[in-house]
């Protein structure tokens, strides 16, 4: 188990104070103006997901909190900082079983062997689950760095908790 000496609890009050970049289901669902989650939005509205069900909210380095925190969770797991976001899965609220698509992995695959981490920067509480293809976290230690086994993993996340659940996300490649 890996786990990071980041402040995490700063992080999350920094971020707390921003709106930040709500996701949920529907035609404006996030940038799928190519219809590139067409399908995915299609498989979550016939399981009868609804947007007072399918609820996230995305930060983003150097606009919602430092970069710096990137920079420092890149060199922690030895890997080039391509993107991150920190999300927030509220309480009462799920980001249904779904594989991230992102515009630009083409160029991504030419930078080197692609690698996707997960940090639980929550402190750990009842109620708040990630799930990555076969593998559930729960209640997992602040800090703590989940490989995931491939950068377009299917996964999830669902807060029946009291308190909002962060988690930080990083897409990089590894350094040789």
């Amino acid at each position: 188990m890996i786990t990071t000496d980041i402040l995490w609890d700063h992080v999350i009050n920094r971020v707390s104070s921003h709106e930040g970049e709500v996701r949920t289901v529907g035609v404006d669902f996030y940038q799928n103006n190519k219809g590139e989650f067409n399908e995915i939005i299609s498989l979550w509205r016939d399981a009868g997901y609804t947007t007072e069900k399918v609820e996230w909210i995305n930060f983003y380095p150097d606009v919602h909190f430092d970069k710096i925190v990137s920079d420092a969770f890149a060199k922690q797991v030895n890997a080039t900082h391509i993107r991150s976001w920190i999300s927030c899965v509220r309480p009462g609220k799920s980001a249904p079983w779904h594989q991230d698509i992102d515009d630009n992995m083409d160029q991504y695959l030419k930078l080197g062997q692609l690698v996707r981490y997960t940090c639980h920067i929550s402190k750990p509480e009842h109620g708040q689950v990630m799930l990555v293809e076969k593998e559930s976290f729960y209640m997992i230690p602040q800090g703590t760095i989940t490989r995931w086994p491939s950068i377009l993993a299917w996964h999830g996340a669902s807060n029946c908790g009291f308190s909002n659940h962060y988690l930080y996300h990083f897409l990089g490649y590894e350094n040789i």
